[in-house]
């Protein structure tokens, strides 16, 4: 039981991903970003799945070095680590995450709702916006680009 007074069971399934980005857990998910225990677990792996080929896409180019420095796996690539974990892989994950996360306010509405007239504003197309900024920035960060901002001459 968590501290809401709700059950605390969280889905099992795990996405393979391509092989070189990580696997990614619907339960990790759950947890992470409080998914509703409402949402169809189809619904879930269905909105993870797109996040997972819309991130890996956008790191095409970056993945691609890395394997021409000899890594087969986002695991393998040296990075600082944060509680143990390796800094690329929490923002892989957050990438990933953060997008699912926007696809679902944006396919309904009142997903992060629990009660009628409760949290209204996480309705918002600001807070969908959020978490794409959020998915956003953490794919940056994968590519060696700290800044929020980037400018190029056409």
């Amino acid at each position: 039981m968590s501290f809401t007074g709700r059950s605390a069971s969280y889905l099992e399934t795990v996405l393979q991903n391509s092989g070189f980005f990580p696997d990614i857990s619907l339960g990790d998910y759950q947890k992470m970003y409080s998914a509703p225990a409402s949402l169809m677990q189809e619904k879930v792996e269905h909105l993870l799945r797109l996040a997972m080929i819309e991130i890996n896409e956008g790191l095409e180019d970056q993945q691609a070095l890395w394997e021409e420095e000899g890594y087969s796996t986002l695991a393998e690539v040296p990075a600082k680590l944060v509680g143990g974990k390796s800094r690329l892989l929490v923002h892989y994950q957050r990438a990933v995450f953060s997008l699912a996360t926007a696809m679902a306010f944006r396919e309904f509405p009142t997903v992060a709702r629990r009660e009628v007239g409760e949290h209204q504003a996480a309705q918002s197309l600001d807070t969908e916006q959020m978490y794409r900024a959020e998915s956003d920035r953490a794919a940056r960060r994968l590519r060696g680009i700290s800044t929020n901002i980037t400018a190029e001459i056409i």
